[in-house]
């Protein structure tokens, strides 16, 4: 039987070359493509957004799989969709069941070649839409193939044969009717009327058909489908149950989506707009974000008393946050991107929802995600975030001075004042690496603001920050720090910074001093000599003859380590021109 045949191809386990199984694989990702386009189709209507972009990406998937493994023939039987005897889509359920609708109609298998065209696709998909909707009409899916003429897509099909009885005699039967249609004829005896095909008193009536002796094969039938009846059964109460498992805010926003779109009257409108914020409170509760904004699309066509504003008021209470943003923390990133999407629908207040959402947010991939939606929001209104950096939540500020940074250029750098003096330094952290991505010359008076009070880590980081260019202003402060009697007592690192910082914002201005520093100092410390070693390489990172003659000069000094400090430098010198 059919089921049984279909069972077995679908469990065969065969060995394949590993480019067969890519073949497959690819043929079944775009057999999926087309039943959810199907799907979709029959679900909205045909000028809906998101059937026109299903279609579209049908058509470029079948262009992309064709070019990569040449043509693709797809076969069918009664419940499943085969590629070179792999299962590809299985029926699920009486209406999930894409091979039917060729399988009834004659269609065995069907050829993609390569050269295929977009609107070869929308024939196609036109056609099955047609045989499986609910006005079929009279043609079969092999009739409207034919008539469209699709180039690259071969049919092959089991032609139409006689029906018994239709017509004249059958070829190759001498004659005959191959079934015994009843005549009426006079008898002799009675006079009344008798089948002229009856022979004698044992002729029946013409549909009664002899099996004679060969019962075998009908009694194996049978016993067949008792073997299968249980799980037969099983599978179609799954069916049923799947069938009544539908979402239910899904199929309310297609009846209200089919109501809006049938020539509906205003006054049916507005009754339909008082209706409508239930189910879009339900889409958002259940994180369900296409199908809220499929609902905030319908509410604005109704055009009803219902607003954004009284919405998204509602949208704002922390029960309604923490029930959005648990949803939001399980979900992936393609779900995220429908909220953002949702969000943008709501105009202004999506920024303030946005923030809300991003502020309780547990998970780093729902955080980062939401950061740049509002980054993408406010690249032209970075003035929009002023109010979140006032927010009591240290991580708030800091996560609104981050995507400051983001926004990046000269306009940030006022924004930023605000949470320059910030109590925790996680916060001014990200001030400093937020000013790095302004024009160093706007950035530069804040960053040394910084500098008071800062620890060892915010001290560094302002100083790199500042020694992207040579300033003099910044040169003379780091020549105050270096020529500080408790310049010793910082932190190792921090006077890594200030010779880094001195030699890289540094001119002519700061050679004298630093002259004067190569030759002070005691000969017993250690600190000064190390101390002189960093001041001859500051020289030498200066660059300039003036900082070259001093060191040429110290490297003719009677005071050994002097001379030493400066070779050292100057062979760096050679080796950096």
């Amino acid at each position: 039987m059919n089921v049984s045949a279909g069972s077995e191809r679908r469990e065969q386990a065969v060995a394949r070359p590993a480019e067969q199984e890519a073949t497959i694989r690819a043929a079944g990702t775009w057999i999926n493509h087309l039943a959810r386009t199907l799907k979709t189709c029959r679900l909205y209507d045909a000028n809906n957004p998101t059937v026109v972009r299903f279609r579209d990406e049908l058509a470029q998937a079948l262009t992309r799989l064709l070019e990569e493994h040449g043509s693709i023939t797809y076969k069918f039987s009664s419940d499943d969709v085969f590629f070179e005897d792999a299962s590809l889509y299985p029926a699920r359920s009486r209406d999930d069941n894409l091979a039917l609708a060729f399988y009834r109609d004659g269609i065995h298998a069907l050829t993609f070649s390569s050269g295929v065209e977009a609107p070869e696709v929308e024939a196609f998909l036109d056609a099955i839409l047609q045989v499986t909707g609910q006005n079929t009409g009279d043609n079969d899916l092999v009739t409207l193939l034919w008539e469209t003429h699709l180039p690259h897509i071969e049919v092959d099909y089991v032609p139409a044969e006689g029906e018994v009885g239709a017509g004249g005699p059958v070829e190759g039967q001498d004659g005959q009717d191959p079934a015994p249609w009843p005549s009426f004829v006079a008898t002799e005896e009675d006079g009344e009327a008798a089948p002229a095909g009856a022979a004698g008193p044992a002729a029946g009536r013409s549909d009664d058909w002899s099996t004679g002796n060969s019962t075998v094969e009908v009694e194996a039938g049978f016993e067949e489908l008792e073997s299968l009846a249980p799980g037969e059964t099983q599978r179609f109460l799954r069916e049923y149950q799947a069938e009544h498992q539908v979402d239910l805010v899904t199929a309310t926003i297609a009846v209200a989506s089919a109501f809006v779109h049938a020539e509906s009257g205003p006054a049916d409108r507005v009754e339909l707009s008082r209706f409508l914020p239930r189910v879009l409170r339900q889409a958002v509760m259940q994180g369900a974000w296409a199908e809220a904004r499929e609902t905030l699309a319908l509410l604005r066509e109704c055009e009803g008393e219902w607003s954004v504003e009284t919405f998204t008021q509602e949208l704002f209470q922390p029960v309604s946050i923490a029930s959005a943003v648990e949803r939001l923390d399980l979900q992936d990133p393609a779900a995220i991107a429908e909220f953002v999407e949702f969000a943008k629908e709501l105009g202004d207040p999506a920024v303030d929802w946005l923030n809300l959402t991003l502020a309780e947010s547990q998970q780093r991939k729902t955080r980062r995600l939401l950061a740049e939606a509002i980054a993408h929001l406010c690249r032209d209104n970075p003035e929009r975030l002023a109010p979140w950096l006032s927010d009591p939540r240290w991580y708030v500020v800091r996560n609104v001075v981050h995507i400051l940074g983001w926004i990046g250029g000269n306009q940030i750098v006022g924004l930023l004042q605000v949470a320059l003096r910030h109590p925790e330094p996680r916060v001014r952290q990200e001030v400093v690496a937020a000013l790095g991505q302004a024009d160093p010359a706007v950035a530069r008076p804040l960053l040394l603001h910084m500098l008071e009070g800062a620890d060892t880590r915010m001290f560094c980081s302002v100083l790199h920050h500042l020694s992207i260019e040579r300033d003099e202003k910044t040169a003379n402060l780091m020549l105050t720090f270096l020529v500080d009697p408790e310049f010793e007592q910082r932190p190792l690192e921090e006077r890594r910074a200030v010779y880094s910082t001195l030699a890289a914002t540094g001119g002519d201005a700061v050679v004298p001093a630093l002259e004067v520093e190569l030759h002070r100092g005691n000969w017993l410390s250690r600190f000064q000599e190390a101390h002189r070693q960093s001041v001859a390489r500051c020289l030498a990172r200066v660059g300039t003859p003036l900082a070259r003659a001093v060191l040429e000069r110290g490297a003719r000094s009677k005071r050994a380590p002097v001379r030493k400090a400066c070779e050292d430098a100057l062979g760096g010198f050679e080796d950096h021109a």
